[in-house]
């Protein structure tokens, strides 16, 4: 069960909240693009505190709970040609897995990080919205991927949305967006309820923006909000319950237990799928290695994810393809199941050498994919 931010349930290190408190009540928290990584980390220290305080900046937002956070000792594994690469100021954490096993974690403890510290992955998230969508497939409710998305939402069916297939949506490739971004910061301010929609957050009033679909579906990958937001809205008409809580019972619990989480949601409690998840480093890790073991033990949800590597579509940069909900890159000659964030998050799946690699950063210049030149090609040489 959650709940919503009315109950406080974590308590964050005090020195972190006397940053934000004393640097973040001013800040303009209502997009992360252009941000210099000293405001970039003031932005994800809010969110991290979000779970607490209901508020980014000067807004208050709305936030479903679960879990409470863990107060286990909190360990590093060294490793000197790691920490060579890892230890960058810009980094919160990294963490390598080798199976089921940590072999390597590094937390940034200069800006009060460690293994019990919740941390945003920015558009790591949509992998988790995907999750959702599997899990609603797995258990029957969602009878194919090639249904359209008006079948099963009311609302939904008010929109360009309507005839387009679950598929296509969760591939980015709906053709309901123009092409670009240019459109999306006010898309994902209204979705939240910042900035001039202080208070009125509205996942279905940012879907309304759109009238009518700008191209055909299918025709042209379009990474953009809306597609994920559309996804959101789908699983809780279909499950009567938010995206997050589908989330958290069909998928979180197995890799985390009773561990803790928290995810934004508008005023009517639609969860806010385009970014905004919260877990730990190590939870983030252990999502990727869930990943990776359902679809070697071709479960249901497995196959859903390996379905999604398996048709993914062809994206503007030519060095990666989209799934569902993911994106799709090549290592050691294959392709990589990979989750990806604005800043430095990102998390790739070495199948071939069992290894799971996470980073979660805070730098702009990071361009997720590309941290530290080429973290693909680093992927490689793990071992």
């Amino acid at each position: 069960m959650h709940i919503f931010f009315c109950l406080r349930v974590f308590v964050m290190k005090r020195f972190v909240l006397g940053l934000l408190i004393s640097s973040i009540s001013l800040l303009p928290l209502f997009a992360m693009a252009d941000h210099p990584p000293k405001r970039l980390l003031r932005n994800f220290m809010a969110f991290s505190a979000l779970g607490e305080t209901g508020k980014l900046g000067k807004f208050d937002v709305n936030v479903a709970v679960y879990g409470a956070l863990p107060k286990e000792k909190t360990t590093t594994k060294d490793n000197s040609a790691l920490d060579k690469i890892f230890a960058d100021k810009f980094n919160f954490a990294a963490i390598v897995m080798k199976g089921d096993e940590i072999i390597y974690e590094r937390y940034n403890s200069k800006k009060g990080i460690d293994s019990n510290f919740p941390l945003l992955g920015m558009s790591m998230s949509k992998t988790a919205a995907g999750a959702a969508v599997g899990a609603l497939l797995c258990d029957g409710r969602l009878k194919s991927l090639d249904d359209k998305a008006g079948d099963y939402s009311s609302f939904l069916k008010t929109t360009p949305y309507r005839d387009v297939s679950v598929r296509n949506i969760l591939q980015m490739n709906s053709g309901v967006s123009p092409i670009g971004r240019s459109d999306e910061k006010r898309f994902n301010r209204k979705a939240r309820g910042v900035a001039k929609f202080s208070g009125a957050a509205d996942v279905r009033g940012a879907l309304k923006f759109y009238k009518t679909a700008a191209r055909k579906q299918g025709e042209t990958m379009n990474y953009h909000s809306s597609d994920s937001l559309a996804l959101s809205v789908l699983v809780e008409e279909i499950a009567g319950k938010p995206l997050s809580d589908v989330f958290h019972q069909y998928v979180f619990q197995k890799f985390s237990g009773d561990g803790y989480m928290h995810w934004t949601a508008d005023k009517s409690g639609t969860t806010v799928t385009y970014s905004d998840l919260v877990m730990t480093a190590k939870d983030w890790a252990r999502f990727g290695r869930f990943i990776m073991t359902e679809r070697r033990k071709e479960s249901c949800l497995g196959a859903f994810f390996s379905d999604g590597v398996k048709n993914a579509v062809a994206s503007p940069n030519p060095s990666k393809q989209y799934g569902y909900q993911s994106w799709i890159y090549q290592v050691n000659g294959k392709p990589a199941f990979a989750f990806q964030g604005h800043g430095g998050q990102f998390l790739v799946l070495n199948d071939s050498k069992d290894i799971v690699l996470l980073t979660l950063s805070f730098n702009e210049s990071y361009a997720a994919g590309n941290l530290f030149k080429n973290i693909t090609k680093f992927a490689e040489q793990l071992n």
